[in-house]
């Protein structure tokens, strides 16, 4: 069922071949630990891992495949970090929420399938006054990993949202190859954030496709895409990881891409997002379920070899 690896368990999926692999680790948050995907004959990982991965953490990211819920990126509002009012209220959500923090509940697992889910608690409630309930159904496929989000509002009120996706893609090191991976994907708006990263303040011109991922006026920055939600990520000896995340009934639900890296770390970060910073004080950003209502997420994450 699950391996030991620094005190915790680690579910690992694969396909009918073996040969595509996906590891996760329920109580960080969920977060995939490895993709093993094959290339030229070998197994290639596909994710960076910070140096502390393994250590218990409440208050960053450290690499592998994050999902962040149920805000992505910073909120602040009268210059506090973290706030947000509703109905009256202040609330305080860390960046990027509290669902890569909190311990998953395992629901279902089988050889090329693991099922994942978070339900809110008196901890949430403190920070995020919604009962709610998220499931990730991943699955894998030969040279595919694919992920199905539920997404429900169990309460009595309408429940703002806006979940994403905060992938580590493991690239060659600084000055060894880093600045030779390419991403390309297809844009109609680049934003403009302020100086904190909080609220985007304008927009920009596009940037000319594709480029390098260690173009230093590509990181944190945001774009929303055009109908084509499909981004790639180009290595320099032909291996292509490509992307695509949308509703299963709404296409539109996942429209914005975040970019991060830090030159000289061995790694890009291509982040499907369903809404901008500071969405939950702007509110013309947020998604809104109905008590009773839910909605659904696919992410397909697919390998050129």
């Amino acid at each position: 069922m699950s391996t030991k690896i620094h005190n915790f368990d680690v579910y690992t999926i694969e396909s009918l071949d073996g040969k595509t692999r996906a590891s996760f680790v329920p109580e960080k948050g969920g977060v995939g630990a490895s993709i093993i995907m094959p290339f030229v004959g070998k197994d290639r990982e596909i994710l960076f891992q910070h140096k502390n991965f393994w250590q218990s953490n409440d208050n960053d990211l450290l690499g592998g495949f994050p999902f962040i819920f149920p805000i992505c990126a910073r909120i602040e509002r009268n210059n506090i970090a973290g706030n947000y009012l509703y109905d009256g209220k202040i609330y305080n959500l860390p960046i990027h929420g509290f669902a890569p923090y909190m311990p998953w509940e395992v629901e279902q697992k089988s050889s090329d399938s693991l099922v994942l889910s978070l339900y809110d608690t008196p901890k949430t409630l403190a920070q995020y006054p919604f009962n709610f309930q998220v499931e990730l159904q991943y699955r894998v496929t030969d040279k595919t990993l694919i992920c199905e989000q539920y997404y429900m509002n169990r309460g009595e009120k309408p429940m703002p949202y806006y979940a994403g996706f905060h992938p580590y893609f493991l690239t060659p090191e600084f000055n060894r190859g880093k600045e030779k991976v390419f991403f390309n994907y297809h844009p109609k708006r680049r934003f403009r954030y302020n100086e904190k990263l909080t609220d985007i303040i304008g927009e920009q011109d596009l940037f000319n496709l594709p480029a390098s991922i260690n173009d230093p006026s590509i990181n944190e920055q945001l774009v929303e895409l055009e109908s084509n939600k499909i981004v790639e990520l180009i290595y320099p000896d032909g291996f292509k990881i490509n992307m695509e995340v949308k509703g299963q009934n709404d296409l539109e639900m996942f429209n914005y891409v975040q970019l991060y890296t830090i030159p000289d770390k061995p790694f890009v970060c291509l982040e499907p997002w369903m809404s901008f910073p500071n969405a939950m004080n702007t509110v013309a950003g947020v998604r809104w379920l109905q008590p009773g209502q839910s909605e659904r997420g696919v992410l397909k994450l697919w390998v050129y070899a």
